[in-house]
This record gives structure tokens, C-alpha cells and sequence, in this order.
């Protein structure tokens, strides 16, 4: 058992958490400001922020999620995002019918939420010094600022994923989990998915390191169930809702088809491509059956491209992998917010640069985080076992589909808290050796938190 610090330390190093942390929110909100300021704008095209919008605004009027174009119900996203933003339109329309600005200013805030939802998981893992390097990191993270400016899901779902975290990992974890806690954490897991689907991947994750933190089986059964059900709580009405206005079985949304058939289908490169051997005789526009009908036609052309040609699939993959993680680097949101290049307001020189710093910040991050999760991951305590279950189910089912450098966003905060992590433990380390060298006279000097100490 690693020994704890001395109490005078470790009250120091939480008297310094909070203004920190504070600061670094302070800092996160500001520069995400600025960005709105200077990027945030009306979206252009049919480009996913653009129809995010029209569907704010048809939720905002009482007309529910249709199509703006032909007035029919649709489920093609999922729908967290754009009742978010119809939420935020019926809200302010008495005082403007700038949507995007409203958006990108209430993104911000939950921007700067983040980094202290992501401090609070980090000292949790590793320490007052942890969580105060996670929301240094997390509020100038570049490609995070850009993204508060864009109409995009990514800065509503950080917030809330980490927001379950948050609720699932108590100071004496699991000791201190209530079922009233259980359940927040699920609704709050299940609001996640409800922006993300994929993020319901990270539900066998947390009931199974639930299961087995647990001495009492029973209260783990228990707390796992109350988790399940908040997610259930959280999809179940839209489910229904589909089923009364879709007049058919969807359970989140009808762009599977499209997702797998770009990524697995015939003339697949691992990118998004609009290809015409995904093309379908059914029309969207046409209603809740032709939609339908689209997304199980394309489902079947995918699933048979599979099954004739099985041994393009670990290239594929590798492919997705490559467009996802490694070509472009994370400076996408300064993209979204230009509309994809059809709005190009920024300099050429300008965004180069602004790229580059990203692209610099990301591959210290993904590199250190990479490192942190698989020092977390040898630890093998519960609560660290979760940080890296949500990482990697949250990394990997997006490759299932096809690669984008957008679908690593998600995946970013929980790189900065594995970083901070594996921070905290090297500045450990090297006190401990300094404290070696300077003989058994000198006091103690690592920051650790009770989280180090075994759980069972």
C-alpha cells in the first residue's frame, strides 16, 4: 500500500485546487468567448450545423422534430442536440433569432463546466495536483474552444459525460454510492447518449466495474439496475415517440444506414464520401417510411458488401482508424465554424496557424494520454478500470462505422485526465527520489489523494 502524504501537504495542495481550478475555468470561459466573438456565425449549406438549426427552430414553434423542408416527422438524428438547441431558440426568440450565437454562448458556459467536471474526476483519480493539470489543459485546449463556437453536439455531450463521471466516482468510491447517486449517474449517461449514441457502449462498462468493486452483491445489483434505468428513462419517451410518429420501431435514430454504408459499403475508403452505391430510390423528403426504408436499405447494402468481400475489413479499419486519429490532427472545429470552407471568413494564415497550434496540443495530449490510461489500466482499481472503459468504448465504436477527426472529440477530455494523472504519478515519483537523495531527515513531498489508496 503506498503510503499517504502528510496532512499539512496534502491540505495545501487542495487549498491551492480550488483557486486553480476556478482560474482555469475563468480562463476556459474567456477564451471560448472570444472565440464565439470572432468565429460563431450563421451556418451555411446542408451541412450538420446548418439543419441542427432548422430543426431548433420547428422545435422552438411546437412543431416537434420535422423536417423543415417537407413538414414530415423525422428521427435521422438523434435527438439531444436538436431539442437542446430548440430549447435555447424557444427561450430567446424574444430577443433573437440568432440561434448559432445563443448556442455558442451557452456552450461556452458548459465549456468552462467541463473543465471543473474534468478537475473533479481527475483529483479524484490521482489528486488535488491532477485535477488541477486537467483544467489547465482542458480550458486552452484548442480544437475544445473551437468547437464552443460551432453548432455541434461535441461540447453539450463532453458535458455531460463528464457530468456522469463526476457522479459515479464518490470520494470513497464505492463505499459512498447511493442508489440516489446510481440513478443521477445513469440519467445523466443517458442524456449522453441521447446526443451520442455511442456512448451507450459505456453502460456494460460502468454496471461491470460496478459489479465488481462491490463486496455487497446485492447493492451492486441493486445500483447497476438503477443505472440502467435512468438510461431507459431518458431514451424509453423518444422511442415511443418514434413509434406514434414514425409508425415503426426506432429506437434513436434512422442515419445508421448511411454511417455504415459510407464506411462498409462498395467503393468504401474509410472517410466520409457521398458514393452512389449507397444511393437509395427513397427520398428523406418523402416522409417517415421512405426515411425508414433508406436507412434499411443502405443497412443491407453495407452488411452485403461485408459478407462478399470480408477481407477488405481490417483495412477498412485501419483506414477509419487513420482519418479518425492520425491524418488531420484536431483542428476540425475551425472547419464546422467556417461551414466546411463554404463560408471561409478566416485567413488562410490565420487558420494555418491556428491549425498547427492544435494539431501541436493534440498530439502532446493523445501521446501522454495514451500513456496515462495504460498506467491506469495497471493500477487496476475500479474507478481507474472506468476512465479507461468509457476511453476506449468511446474511441472504438465510432470505428465501426466510418473515420473523422470530429468523432475523436469526444475521447479528448478523458486523453487530458489520464494525462494529468500520469503526471501527478511522475511528479510523485521524482519527489520520491528526491526525497531519497536528501536523506530520511527531509518530510515527504507527494500530493495524493485518498483515491490512491486501495479501494479493496
Amino acid at each position: 500500500m503506498t503510503p499517504g502524504p502528510p496532512t499539512s501537504q496534502r491540505s495545501r495542495a487542495e487549498a491551492r485546487f480550488r483557486p486553480l481550478v476556478g482560474a482555469a475555468a475563468l480562463v476556459g470561459l474567456v477564451l471560448r468567448l472570444a472565440w464565439v466573438r470572432y468565429a460563431t456565425r450563421e451556418p451555411q449549406g446542408l451541412f450538420d450545423p446548418a439543419r441542427y438549426v432548422g430543426y431548433a427552430r420547428v422545435i422552438a414553434d411546437g412543431q416537434g422534430m420535422i423536417e423543415p423542408w417537407s413538414g414530415h416527422p423525422t428521427a435521422y438524428y438523434p435527438p439531444g442536440y436538436p431539442w437542446f438547441l430548440g430549447i435555447l431558440t424557444w427561450f430567446t426568440q424574444p430577443f433573437t433569432d440568432q440561434v448559432w450565437t445563443v448556442a455558442a454562448v451557452t456552450q461556452s458556459i458548459l465549456g468552462a463546466a467541463t473543465v471543473v467536471l474534468a478537475a473533479l474526476v481527475a483529483r479524484r483519480l490521482a489528486g488535488p495536483s491532477a485535477g488541477a493539470v486537467a483544467a489547465v489543459v482542458l480550458a486552452v485546449y484548442p480544437n475544445l474552444i473551437f468547437h464552443s463556437g460551432a453548432v455541434l453536439g461535441e461540447t453539450l455531450y463532453n458535458a455531460l459525460f463528464m457530468a456522469f463521471l463526476v457522479a459515479c466516482l464518490g470520494r470513497r468510491w464505492p463505499d459512498d454510492i447511493t442508489n440516489r447517486r446510481a440513478l443521477l449517474a445513469g440519467l445523466l449517461l443517458g442524456l449522453a447518449v441521447m446526443v451520442r449514441p455511442i456512448s451507450l457502449a459505456v453502460l456494460p462498462v460502468a454496471v461491470g466495474v460496478w459489479w465488481w468493486s462491490h463486496r455487497d452483491r446485492r447493492r451492486a445489483l441493486v445500483q447497476g439496475a438503477l443505472l440502467v434505468a435512468g438510461v431507459v428513462a431518458c431514451m424509453a419517451p423518444w422511442t415511443v415517440r418514434n413509434a406514434l410518429r414514425m409508425d415503426d420501431l426506432v429506437w434513436m435514430s434512422t442515419n445508421t444506414g448511411d454511417n455504415l454504408c459510407i464506411g462498409h459499403g462498395p467503393g468504401a475508403t474509410g472517410a466520409f464520401s457521398a458514393r452512389d452505391e449507397c444511393a437509395t430510390e427513397h427520398n428523406f423528403l418523402d416522409g417517415p417510411a421512405a426515411e425508414i426504408a433508406a436507412d434499411r436499405e443502405k443497412t443491407r447494402i453495407a452488411l452485403d458488401a461485408i459478407r462478399e468481400d470480408p477481407g477488405r475489413e481490417p483495412w477498412l479499419t485501419w483506414r477509419r482508424f487513420w482519418y479518425m486519429w492520425l491524418r488531420d490532427g484536431d483542428h476540425d472545429g475551425i472547419l464546422a465554424v467556417q461551414s466546411y470552407r463554404t463560408d471561409r471568413f478566416i485567413p488562410e494564415a490565420t487558420e494555418a496557424r491556428l491549425s498547427y497550434t492544435a494539431d501541436v496540443v493534440y498530439w502532446a495530449v493523445a501521446s501522454t494520454g495514451a500513456v496515462g490510461l495504460v498506467f491506469l489500466l495497471r493500477r487496476r482499481r475500479p474507478e481507474d478500470l472506468l476512465l479507461v472503459g468509457s476511453a476506449v468504448m468511446t474511441a472504438a465504436v465510432p470505428l465501426a462505422f466510418f473515420g473523422d477527426s470530429r468523432f475523436k472529440v469526444p475521447v479528448i477530455p478523458l486523453l487530458i485526465v489520464a494525462s494529468a494523472c500520469l503526471a501527478a504519478e511522475v511528479a510523485r515519483q521524482v519527489r520520491a527520489v528526491d526525497r531519497t537523495d536528501a536523506g530520511p531527515g527531509e518530510p515527504a513531498g507527494h500530493d495524493l489523494s485518498d483515491a490512491q489508496r486501495p479501494t479493496r
